[in-house]
């Protein structure tokens, strides 16, 4: 049985290597979850302030985070009147990133 080795030279897409290709694919993709999870963090503390609830910067983040939260908001009620669907929000995307930080390194 024959294996088949192939330098990181030889794999090539245009003019840049797989392996760099792979790297900045998951750079970009990491950014957008950071990016992603900033956005609910400051979501989360948006509804804390009441003159902030009404703000257009309040609206769109809203408008951008909430159908991933709502997902959440479905399955977990509110505990004492205090909403962790945002918590839960962002240790799945933390979870997420982390299994593509995986999958990612395997293809290297």
């Amino acid at each position: 049985m024959q294996c088949l080795v192939l330098d990181r030279q030889q794999m090539r897409w245009g003019k840049m290597p797989v392996s760099n290709f792979i790297y900045y694919l998951y750079v970009l993709i990491h950014w957008a979850v950071d990016i992603y999870s900033w956005m609910i963090v400051l979501s989360a503390v948006i509804t804390w302030l009441p003159n902030l609830r009404a703000s257009r910067l309040a609206y769109w983040l809203n408008r951008l985070t909430q159908p991933f939260i709502g997902i959440f908001q479905r399955l977990i009620p509110p505990i004492v009147g205090i909403d962790f669907s945002p918590l839960i929000a962002l240790l799945v995307l933390q979870f997420a990133d982390r299994a593509l930080l995986a999958i990612f390194v395997q293809l290297f």
